[in-house]
């Protein structure tokens, strides 16, 4: 019988195996860490040995893998010249990212095996990256397949099965964020992947409770829902169908850490507090009338380019110069560009409280949060007020992408600094 190369079910070692057979793949380098090896590396490098595999086990060692530099080049010494070997991730999205970076760079392919439903990055074939301390997404391989062991996932740590939960839930901003850009910067939207994403978003809500109770069928829906968003960002090409303004905040806490040398937090964990953060930014502009409107973008000055490059300088420090290169026409902006933003916004005001609509009140995100056992406060993060202070003003220059806070810029709205309270 055919494998699914998206697999999620019980014995995903055994699934793989037979998949491999049937595609006549023998040699692998399997990437893993100190925490995955046992949890699942282990019973993948015995199967594929029991069928006459040959198995290159490359293990990370640390307490905290990071997805940068130096890890990069870490696995693809120990890999060396990997002729036919197909790479193996072993692990959830850090590892995952590794692996897919170094297996595109030795034009060799890979296969996800995902030890937690945490990330969306699964099935992407782009890796968020850490690159002089500044987190980039390059251009990676996307995974021949995925082979999810039900029985691991369920047994993942809650936080990272609620951390998933919150990167899909992230999808509610990141989508209409993708509709603004459409609708006021000109770019380019695939109506088919939208509506896949929001099914995929509104599937996992439903579950929340489920997800929260680690029950399978709950955390078998979360995983397909991150393996559609990785899909998703794959045929698109970029991380946009399911990357926004919560996905900047998100980004912008992940590299002031490493620059203070903090240890990381999980990311869809960062990413749900992000949601309902931006959350409140939809349903202030849902309060504001067509007057109400014009009346704001009237007052509010045009962007000066000097000015916001001291803001990025203010902001982050030490990589600066490299965030201000990526801005591309966002800073300065083209001639003329601010007024017809002005007037685009204007124009379209309706159909801009209409994306805003779409976007589920703060409170309902909060409680679905709470429900899969995720954060929904900047406390529960670690970080504090200043960190949560500092991204609202700086995060959104990390991606040269029209968000609700370039139109809550446009509009001169501050953004509220605080966050409803736990349900």
């Amino acid at each position: 019988m055919p494998v699914d190369p998206q697999y999620i079910g019980k014995d995903a070692p055994a699934a793989l195996a037979a998949w491999a057979r049937a595609q006549g793949l023998t040699r692998f380098a399997l990437v893993c860490d100190d925490r995955t090896w046992p949890v699942l590396g282990a019973a993948v490098e015995a199967r594929l040995a029991a069928v006459g595999a040959e198995v290159q086990v490359i293990r990370l060692a640390g307490p905290e893998v990071v997805a940068d530099e130096e890890r990069i080049v870490e696995i693809l010494l120990a890999a060396g010249a990997p002729g036919d070997r197909t790479y193996l991730a072993v692990g959830s999205g850090t590892l995952c990212d590794l692996t897919r970076f170094a297996a595109h760079r030795s034009g060799r392919p890979f296969v996800a095996l995902p030890t937690a439903p945490s990330v969306d990055a699964y099935t992407s074939m782009n890796a968020p990256l850490v690159i002089s301390g500044l987190k980039r997404t390059i251009d990676a391989a996307q995974p021949l397949a995925v082979f999810a062991d039900l029985d691991v996932l369920c047994a993942a740590p809650p936080a990272m099965i609620a951390a998933g939960a919150g990167d899909v839930l992230g999808k509610y901003t990141a989508l209409a964020d993708w509709r603004l850009g459409a609708l006021l910067w000109d770019e380019a939207i695939d109506e088919g992947i939208v509506a896949e994403m929001d099914a995929a978003v509104d599937a996992v809500a439903g579950a929340a409770e489920g997800i929260g109770r680690g029950e399978p069928e709950a955390i078998a829906t979360l995983m397909r829902a991150l393996l559609a968003s990785g899909s998703a960002m794959a045929r698109w090409h970029n991380s946009r169908p399911a990357s926004g303004s919560e996905h900047h905040l998100s980004h912008y806490w992940e590299m002031m850490l490493l620059l203070r040398g903090a240890p990381p937090r999980l990311h869809g964990a960062k990413v749900g507090v992000a949601t309902v953060l931006m959350a409140h930014a939809y349903a202030r502009v849902r309060t504001l009338s067509r007057e109400a409107a014009a009346a704001l973008l009237r007052a509010t000055p045009a962007p000066d380019a000097e000015r916001e490059r001291e803001a990025i300088r203010a902001g982050y420090g030490p990589i600066a110069e490299e965030v201000i290169a990526d801005q591309g026409e966002m800073l300065p902006l083209a001639p003329g560009r601010w007024e017809r933003l002005q007037g685009e916004i204007l124009a379209r005001w309706d159909a801009i409280q209409a994306i805003a609509v779409r976007v589920p009140p703060p409170e309902e995100i909060a409680r679905l949060l709470a429900a899969a056992g995720a954060p929904v406060e900047i406390a529960g993060l670690g970080l504090s007020p200043q960190d949560l202070a500092d991204a609202l003003q700086y995060a959104h220059y990390i991606r040269s992408r029209f968000t609700i806070r370039r139109l809550q810029q446009a509009l001169g709205l501050p953004q509220a600094l605080s966050l409803p309270p736990a349900p």
